[in-house]
């Protein structure tokens, strides 16, 4: 069987299983939430750029489907495009083996395989044009005479950065390793024509975020700058160890100590591929993963933010193996089988904790607040709340108790986003929030669209245990006159109480504003 025949299966295999997984657990908090940016699409959102939510509208068919699976489709169709360019990034640095085992590698990575390619994120769409963007540095890295070529692959290159950036704020890195081999290795670069037109194209193509952020006060980057500015807070070892940890875990540990033994070749200099091309790969991934790993020493970090720099690097490993296979004909060398087994047993032990683990992780087993960070309930009973609330939301305007035309307000973006999904959606009532941008995100603008409260009007506010917050529900309280007694729903996981839903219904809205436009 060809190595192409082989990436095929491996595609179809993992597309499959990545299938049955979208359909085991409920959309997590941030998958939610970007499905609501597809609801009403714009040039940029608070969070990030737009093309997650185009994606989201393609793979619900214009949002006429509404399931789990729709949702995460084009994660998965990212995702199988990506395992197909890495293969044929390891086969042009190298061999078809290579790309054959990078293949495997990217496959056998949480990040690559489950972070952004069954979730939904704006890293699935990301990840397909940084590799694409690193395959095409390469090929330009080759050219000398070819002019006329040279120009079309850097223009190809300004488009892929740019659909990059329109991914997420990290594609700037694909236009940083470009400069930076520029700078130390091949200054010739900045003679030809081609390196201007794609950074024009690139430009062009991010051109509708830059605007949109300038009719906003810049709130995206201050917000994202906020994230990452290392000023006003102390020097946190323990938060750098946690960082490193944490990027070993989310990528697949083996597949981690294999890219720190390749830098290490590296650096002894007998990686066996052309200097040049080791350059770019490095030029390109090491910034990001630095970056992060730098802010991570004072402020807290996400594993999957370095996420598309550990999956370029997973060339060196195959490149490795390639060199030490017993045989050009050896199918998936011993150390890839365990990289696939432990990515498969963490898939069935996220599986198994999200759907089947008794209780609530919390320590907090009770209260107001039971359920309070423990992750596995974004993605649990939510589906049942929405049953739970559509049937009170029937029987309150049966009885008039409550107006048919009440909306639901939140306070936060990831409850509220839970909640449109999973409850607003069945009952076809409007959410509102009440709050902070910084608290609402998105939210803070699609106030806009719906509408408006008006004096004397209810509304029902609906507060999950795991996201209650004092501060934010007590802005709530002050923008109506009473509410009702609450009613409260529990949740139960294996028998034990995991999560409580308290329905509040607000009474005679007093027209106060809603929201407030701060940067803490």
């Amino acid at each position: 069987m060809s190595y192409q025949r082989k990436v095929f299966l491996l595609i179809i295999v993992s597309s499959i299983l990545k299938l049955l997984f979208s359909t085991t657990t409920e959309l997590g908090a941030d998958e939610v939430y970007y499905w609501t940016f597809a609801s009403k699409l714009q040039w940029n959102y608070f969070d990030h750029p737009p093309l997650v939510a185009w994606l989201i509208r393609l793979t619900t068919g214009n949002l006429l489907f509404h399931n789990e699976l729709s949702v995460r489709l084009g994660a998965i169709i990212c995702s199988a495009i990506c395992t197909w360019v890495i293969f044929k990034l390891g086969t042009l640095i190298n061999n078809l083996q290579t790309g054959w085992f990078a293949a495997l590698l990217y496959t056998s990575s949480i990040y690559c395989s489950i972070t952004a390619g069954t979730n939904i994120l704006p890293d699935g769409p990301e990840m397909i044009f940084w590799l694409i963007g690193i395959l095409l540095l390469i090929k330009i890295s080759r050219l000398t005479d070819d002019m006329p070529k040279a120009s079309l692959l850097w223009c190809l290159f300004g488009l892929t950065a740019g659909l990059c950036m329109m991914s997420k704020a990290h594609g700037v890195f694909l236009w940083l390793g470009a400069l930076l081999y520029v700078l130390f290795i091949n200054r010739d670069w900045l003679k030809r024509s081609g390196i201007y037109l794609g950074a024009i194209i690139s430009l062009i193509i991010v051109s509708p975020v830059i605007i949109w952020n300038f009719q906003n006060d810049f709130i995206t980057y201050k917000f994202h700058s906020d994230r990452v500015n290392p000023l006003g807070g102390g020097l946190n070892l323990l938060g750098f160890i946690k960082a490193v940890f944490s990027q070993a875990a989310s990528n697949n540990p083996i597949n981690f100590v294999l890219i720190v033994i390749s830098l290490i070749t590296i650096f002894k200099g007998k990686m066996p591929i052309a200097k040049k091309e080791v350059r770019i790969l490095l030029f390109c991934s090491m910034p990001l993963i630095a970056f992060v790993l730098f802010i991570s020493l004072f402020k807290e970090t996400h594993p999957y933010w370095s996420g598309p720099g550990y999956s370029s690097l997973l060339i060196f490993p195959a490149v490795k193996l390639a060199a030490n296979a017993k045989s050009k004909e050896q199918l998936i060398p011993g150390i890839i089988k365990w990289t696939l087994s432990y990515l498969f047993i963490v898939a069935l032990l996220q599986i198994g904790m999200i759907n089947h683990f008794p209780g609530t992780i919390s320590l907090q087993k009770q209260g107001p607040k039971t359920g309070v960070g423990d992750i596995t309930l974004d993605s649990y009973g939510w589906r049942e709340a929405g049953n739970s609330f559509d049937s009170l939301y029937k029987s309150d305007v049966a009885k008039y108790i409550m107006p048919a035309n009440a909306p639901i307000v939140i306070t936060n973006w990831d409850t509220g986003a839970a909640i449109e999904f999973n409850i607003a959606y069945k009952t076809k009532q409007e959410v509102i929030g009440i709050g902070d941008v910084l608290d609402l995100h998105q939210y803070y603008w699609t106030n806009k669209y719906k509408n408006q409260l008006k004096a004397g009007e209810s509304a029902y506010f609906i507060v999950p245990s795991d996201g209650f917050n004092y501060r934010t529900s007590a802005k709530v309280n002050a923008c109506f006159k009473k509410y009702d007694e609450p009613f409260v729903i529990a949740q139960y996981r294996s028998g034990l109480v995991c999560r409580f839903i308290t329905v509040f219904r607000m009474r005679g809205y007093l027209n106060k504003p809603l929201l407030s436009k701060t940067l803490r």
